[in-house]
């Protein structure tokens, strides 16, 4: 069991996704390969030896040498290509633009609430390596978010594609999509960050429809690989969070009773009411995390995490650093305070003390899955 793999194959990834676009845009723009388009305004280039003299026709030709600088100048739909090089963060992609990083090409936000912000709905960020935001006073340090501070506060953008960027070493989460709906991550290396993948509606607005595919999201030190989290009660639904790997997250401190914990993939509110409903994990490839592989946490009275599918997920050896009223080694934990019905279908589970735990009012539909050294396929505890 511990050598099978997921097979991450682009027609699976078609079906899931339900667009050709999608597929079209991420090899070109993240290999470094920006000719010039046939269609389509002109790109514009940003180098640090770039000047207002020159063609604009190359990275050696550059006419910017700020990326905000060409992304204000850029027209609708163009791509602001930016070259190799390290940049400053606090990047606000705040028009319809492609932000597109060549090899090399780095924004370092030590200092800054996040590396780019994404207020501008349509947007895309492909190819960057997006480093260290620290700002945790006047943002949420994430490396890029479907937010940027606008001069009357943050605005949330739809419809963004965050595609084969690099982000690690950022005290909040390495992409956030917050308070956005339709919006994809896809193809990123989320390491090393505070949590790899975060979607959540801290602006009060759904976050809703978005797809988090093909991500690797491991070792992030102060939570979850992926969190799909409600923070303000406007919801977070109808997400598919597929085909990523997860492994050995929030392992930052060694041993309890003070030690960090997260999971692979977490559903989860602390705010009575909450909704965090209809949302898939599937196929994701799971192992090592200090909470389970895949966990509800729902801590409110009220809470509605009906509709929630875990399908066909690969987990290992989870649960390191133990969970509420489970000690053991464990592949799901589903807790609540409130009701929930929840439905666990085919996933394989391998090397853990306890295969599925639930912790409170759970009642689990499980269907189909396989359990490989699993001391005990199901452990329950009366009350989370």
């Amino acid at each position: 069991m511990r050598n099978e793999k997921v097979q991450l194959r682009l027609p699976a990834l078609a079906a899931a996704l339900g667009t050709a676009a999608l597929v079209a845009v991420a090899p070109a723009a993240a290999n470094g390969h920006h000719g010039k388009p046939h269609h389509g305004p002109k790109p514009l280039y940003v180098s640090h030896k770039g000047s207002a003299n020159k063609s604009g026709d190359s990275c050696k030709q550059a006419k910017y040498n700020s990326i905000q600088d060409a992304i204000e100048a850029a027209k609708l739909k163009a791509t602001v290509v930016v070259c190799r090089g390290t940049y400053p963060g606090g990047v606000n992609l705040d028009r319809r633009v492609i932000l597109s990083g060549k090899p090399g090409a780095k924004i370092d936000a030590t200092g800054h609430p996040y590396g780019v912000g994404v207020s501008a709905s349509y947007a895309t960020v492909v190819g960057l390596t997006v480093v260290n935001a620290s700002d945790t006073t006047n943002g949420p340090a994430d490396g890029i978010v479907t937010v940027g501070l606008g001069p009357h506060g943050p605005v949330a953008a739809n419809h963004v594609k965050i595609i084969k960027n690099v982000v690690t070493g950022n005290l909040g989460s390495g992409i956030d999509l917050n308070s956005t709906s339709h919006s994809v991550a896809f193809g990123n290396r989320a390491n090393g960050n505070g949590v790899g993948v975060n979607l959540a509606d801290d602006l009060g607005t759904p976050a809703r429809h978005n797809k988090v595919v093909f991500n690797i999201a491991n070792k992030n030190f102060g939570g979850c690989g992926i969190a799909l989290a409600d923070h303000s009660g406007a919801g977070v639904t109808d997400n598919l969070v597929a085909f990523n790997v997860a492994n050995n997250n929030g392992l930052s401190t060694p041993t309890a009773p003070d030690a960090s914990a997260g999971s692979g993939v977490i559903l989860a509110s602390p705010v009575p009411n909450a909704i965090v409903t209809r949302n898939t994990i599937l196929s994701n490839k799971l192992s090592g995390n200090g909470h389970a592989g895949v966990v509800v946490h729902a801590h409110a009275p009220g809470a509605d995490f009906s509709g929630n599918l875990i399908s066909k997920n690969l987990i290992g050896t989870n649960n390191v650093r133990t969970d509420a009223n489970d000690p053991r080694t464990t592949g799901i934990y589903l807790g609540s305070l409130a009701p929930q019905t929840i439905t666990v279908t085919g996933n394989k589970i391998h090397d853990d003390y306890f295969g599925i735990f639930t912790s409170g009012l759970v009642t689990v539909v499980s269907r189909h899955n396989l359990f490989h050294h699993v001391t005990q396929k199901l452990g329950t505890f009366p009350t989370f």
